[in-house]
């Protein structure tokens, strides 16, 4: 692929973080899911850079991403950033028991952290800056993940080879 001969993985998947970011942050009044699938695709992306590309770039990364998705989708700075900066300490510190894992495991845990990382956005929304929790969002969300996890997975694993 020639696409493959000038860009290795890395590259490719910020690509997709930055296409992804884009169009989630774009607001598409007649097609919200749209929106909220790039944003379930997102955080997939994000997951999965830091489970099988983790590097010190990554805490530049998340404080990019989370002082924008910040400031664009809650006018405050706060929930987003928080979120993916904890999840980057979090993986440091689990990441000796991660690797022992088996991959059919990686996934169920890769899936459970996507749906809480949702969850406490909107819990952070919430308490830092008194955005009204919304639980049809945060299904809307889940449903989305179920979707599109697989695909996503499958198309990760292929761009990353």
């Amino acid at each position: 692929m020639g696409f493959s001969k000038f860009f290795n993985s890395s590259i490719k998947l910020n690509i997709i973080l930055i296409i992804s970011f884009s169009i989630s942050v774009n607001s598409f009044i007649l097609m919200p899911n749209m929106n909220n699938a790039f944003y379930v695709l997102f955080h997939l992306t994000f997951i999965y850079i830091i489970f099988y590309h983790y590097h010190y770039y990554l805490y530049l990364v998340a404080l990019v991403y989370g002082l924008l998705f910040d400031i664009l989708l809650l006018n405050n700075i706060g929930a987003h950033l928080i979120t993916f900066l904890s999840l980057l300490i979090l993986f440091i510190l689990l990441r000796k028991y991660l690797i022992r894992l088996s991959s059919y495991q990686i996934i169920f845990i890769y899936f459970i952290i996507l749906i809480i990382l949702f969850l406490i956005e909107q819990f952070l929304a919430n308490l830092i800056h008194n955005y009204k929790l919304n639980m049809s969002l945060i299904f809307n969300f889940i449903l989305i993940s179920l979707i599109i996890f697989i695909p996503t997975i499958f198309l990760l694993t292929k761009l990353d080879k």
